[in-house]
């Protein structure tokens, strides 16, 4: 019997949440598992990713294939780290896994978007070179001024 990790959809319609659980291949999506190993919900502004370590790395060593999405979830939390480090024959006594940083999207702009930009940069530029030369002229008004009464 080859068992694998996968996600087991519960929820409402429209707002699913899923869990990670240990199931036979053989069996469908939704049908009774071992065990359940994980939580996943997808439908907050920062997805909601729950793990419990001790029971994945116990299935992963007895030879439990984790599916794709479940794959890129235990990367995400730091399990999958942990476990090629025992692959490998270190220790992990005493690791805790560590989330990845989530990496933050930048908005791509058009070319009209970086002209207008440009110009705005420029503009304050200008205003700040001009602002500059004023303070520059005003400081040395005052100095020429008293000269001239004497």
């Amino acid at each position: 019997m080859s068992t694998v990790i996968r996600l087991a959809r519960f929820g409402k319609r429209h707002n699913p949440i899923y869990r990670a659980v240990v199931i036979d291949s053989r069996k469908a999506r939704d049908d009774s598992f071992i065990e359940q190993v994980g939580f996943y919900n997808p439908n907050l502004k920062k997805p909601e990713i729950r793990f419990e370590q001790e029971k994945v790395m116990k299935w992963l060593m007895v030879g439990a294939q984790p599916s794709d999405t479940v794959r890129n979830l235990l990367k995400k939390v730091g399990i999958m780290e942990l476990f090629h480090e025992v692959k490998a024959g270190r220790s992990i006594e005493g690791k805790v896994a560590t989330p990845k940083a989530d990496k933050e999207k930048k908005a791509k702009l058009g070319p009209k978007a970086l002209a207008k930009i440009e110009a705005e940069k420029a503009a304050k530029e200008a205003a700040a070179a001009e602002a500059a030369a004023a303070a520059a002229a005003a400081a040395e008004a005052p100095a020429e001024a008293p000269a001239a009464e004497a």
